[in-house]
Formats: structure tokens, C-alpha cells, sequence
């Protein structure tokens, strides 16, 4: 696994949470989300798993989300309008993605529903969709978009009286704290069909492995773990997971990679996502490529039970 982040010459002790190793490579000190110097990002020696250090307190963290500081901290625009725009073509995807696994009227549950767009769109595809959001801040925009129950609960902690037909996690597995304990407190809540899909940014991502800029962009204080496929599959496997399918996605567009490669700076208020025009070939292409080779900017699993 080749980073252009950096430094890559100190080493780090502590303790990883997928295989108990004590050594870990500093893969990078600057973190896009906070300025606090005692945070850093790490990678386990033994099994290379990707962790922050140190880790964030359950006090910390709840003031760290409650008040919206990890969207808040790197500038990203946070009028609902401009929210909804920019996550309708990940919502759309997403839903079309879970909708085939259910019957209608089975149940959804989304952790870490954020502002409720993915709950919404499933509720109206006729689906029992709840939500699971830590966050105070995004609850308050939810209750504008959604009628869906959106919960303030602890997964860990929370006595369900149902399973679900259904979990799903877009871009929030990185965020917990102990990712195999937590793999293994889903299975209690699906039923035995059940589906869980997992959806995370993948960190052999060409971009993050060749532009140097993007690569100080990337690591966030928000983020306890970045997975590749083969760290994501070992840790489902420690979980006891047998049924578990891997597969890339492409969100961002080759107009995107373009603007880091010449500004190096992100698109933060108009993300390009795909290209329409004469050069949609081009487009196209671009993505079949680096999903193919799964050097894709997100990672994906299915699971069962």
C-alpha cells in the first residue's frame, strides 16, 4: 500500500483494534477536520489496518458531532438545499442498490441517517424505514426532510423488540470506534435473510495514492478507521461473517480528478460527479477502469448473517 501522505518515517505504540499489534507506521499529522496536534493517522505493521490515534473520547465525540463540527471544520456547505443537490445522486444509488434485497413494506434501518435524504427516499419506495443519528445537529435538518423516525440511541446499548430486514451504513462504519464488536451487535438486529450493506471510502483509491494534495485532504479526526478491501474483509471475518461480497463504486467524476491534478483543491460546493457531454465516453470509461482495477474512491459490502 503506497500513500503519497506523509510523513511516513516515524513510528507510533498503541494498541489495534483488529489484531492487537503494538507498532504502527504515522501515515500522516495533519488531519482536515481539527487542528489539534496530538491526533494523527496511523497503520498497524501487523495487519495494516488504518487507525487514528489517539482515540477520540465518548464525551469528545458526542460534543464533536452534536455540534456538526465534522462538516462544519472542512467548510462543506450545510444549507439543505445545497445538501439535498449534492446527495441525490448518492441517495438515488444508494436506495436503488438496497431496494432489490426487500419485499415491499420490510424494514430498513439506516445508522448514521445524517440529514434523512437515504430514509426518506426509501420511505417513499414504500419501505419501513427508521434512522440512527448521533448527531444533534443533523437531526434538526432530518425533521425538515423526513417523516421517518430518525433515533438518538447508542447501537451498542439500545434493546431492540424487532430485527430489521435490512441495515445500511453509507460512509459511517469508518466512524466507529470498535468496528468488530460492532459487526458482531449488527447480526443480533437483522433477521435471518437479512442484508447488511456497508459502504465506506476505500483507501487504494488512485487519487489518494498520487496527488499529494488530495492525500492531506483525505485523513479526518472524524475517521477511527480507512479500509481497503482486504483490512475490510478481515475484519467482518474476526466478527464472524461468512456471507460477505465485496465490490467498488466510483462517486466522483474524472472532471473531479482533473481539479485536483490542476488546482488541487476540492470541489466543495459543486462536486462533479459524472460528465454528460461529449466526452461521457471518456467518462465512462474512467470509472470501469479504476472500479475493475479497485482503485475506486469507495468500497462496498454486502452481508448476511
Amino acid at each position: 500500500m503506497s500513500m503519497v501522505a506523509g510523513p511516513l518515517g516515524n513510528f507510533i505504540s498503541m494498541k489495534c483494534i483488529l489484531c492487537g499489534n503494538k507498532k504502527f507506521k504515522i501515515v500522516s499529522r495533519k488531519l482536515r477536520d481539527t487542528n489539534d496536534p496530538k491526533f494523527c493517522v496511523t497503520r498497524c505493521m501487523t495487519c495494516e489496518l488504518i487507525q487514528l490515534h489517539p482515540a477520540p473520547t465518548v464525551e469528545e465525540d458526542r460534543e464533536f458531532y452534536d455540534q456538526g463540527l465534522h462538516i462544519k471544520n472542512i467548510r462543506e456547505p450545510i444549507g439543505l438545499k445545497i445538501q439535498r443537490a449534492k446527495q441525490l445522486r448518492d441517495t438515488l444509488r444508494r436506495a436503488d442498490l438496497t431496494a432489490p434485497m426487500l419485499l415491499k413494506n420490510q424494514s430498513v434501518l439506516d445508522i448514521g441517517s445524517g440529514f434523512g435524504f437515504f430514509v426518506e427516499e426509501m420511505r417513499k419506495r414504500s419501505f419501513k424505514s427508521v434512522g440512527v443519528e448521533t448527531s444533534r445537529f443533523a437531526r434538526n435538518i432530518a425533521t425538515k426532510v423526513t417523516k421517518a423516525e430518525i433515533m438518538d440511541i447508542d447501537i451498542m446499548d439500545k434493546k431492540f423488540d424487532k430485527k430489521f430486514d435490512a441495515i445500511t451504513m453509507f460512509h459511517v462504519f469508518e466512524h466507529i470506534k470498535n468496528p468488530v464488536n460492532f459487526l458482531q451487535r449488527i447480526k443480533e438486529l437483522l433477521n435471518k435473510n437479512g442484508r447488511l450493506i456497508i459502504e465506506v471510502p476505500n483507501v487504494e483509491d488512485l487519487l489518494l495514492n498520487t496527488n499529494k494534495a488530495y492525500a492531506n485532504f483525505i485523513w479526518q479526526r472524524a475517521h477511527y478507521s480507512y479500509f481497503s478491501r482486504d483490512t475490510l474483509a478481515k475484519v467482518f471475518h474476526q466478527a464472524g461473517w461468512r456471507y460477505c461480497k465485496f465490490s467498488f463504486t466510483q462517486r466522483y467524476g474524472l472532471e473531479n480528478m482533473m481539479n485536483w491534478m490542476i488546482n488541487n483543491k476540492p470541489q466543495l460546493y459543486t462536486p462533479s460527479y459524472t460528465h454528460e457531454g461529449n466526452y461521457k465516453w471518456l467518462e465512462s470509461f474512467y470509472k470501469k477502469t479504476i472500479i475493475s482495477n479497485g482503485q475506486a474512491d469507495t468500497l462496498l459490502a454486502v452481508a448476511r448473517p
